[in-house]
């Protein structure tokens, strides 16, 4: 039984589903002498058929290929329902230094593209509680390049 018990156990945390990521919406948070400092929300669709925790993200952002902004380490603590999606607000800071560089080199395209790398501590199942640290995070998305063009030149729409 408790051979039975364990095999279950492994085989559950080892058919973990990833879950599909996507940027929901960015809102301006604040302007300071420093950068802008948005929240990016952040839709999870979880595809398995139990609750995952996500209890911690300890990531690097790099942004249009090149330009990393400060780590990150947040902690979430938020479960994701079976089935459904979930919005996670994450909040990020964009140094003024990046952005006429973004704008320059992002020239002739809509969208400004960023990847996050690190790795995520998440918990499957509220029944079982099964922990796994260290999952690997790499997603890649983008950002609408008009957002940096509008804060290089001093006005800000969203």
């Amino acid at each position: 039984m408790k051979m039975h018990i364990a095999l279950s156990l492994a085989l559950v945390a080892g058919c973990v589903s990833k879950p599909v990521i996507s940027l929901h919406h960015a809102d301006l948070k604040e302007v300071s002498l420093l950068g802008m400092n948005l929240k990016l929300f952040i839709q999870i669709d979880n595809p398995n058929a139990y609750d995952v925790e996500v209890r911690a993200v300890h990531c690097q952002v790099t942004i249009a290929g090149k330009y990393q902004l400060a780590p990150m380490d947040l902690q979430p603590n938020q479960w994701l329902p079976a089935g459904q999606a979930t919005l996670i607000t994450v909040p990020v800071s964009i140094p003024w230094t990046m952005v006429p560089a973004l704008v320059a080199e992002t020239l002739g395209t809509t969208d400004v593209k960023y990847r996050v790398q690190g790795m995520a501590d998440v918990t499957a199942t509220r029944t079982f509680g099964i922990e796994k640290n260290n999952y690997p995070l790499d997603e890649e998305a983008s950002l609408p390049r008009q957002v940096f063009v509008d804060l290089s030149s001093g006005s800000i729409h969203f």
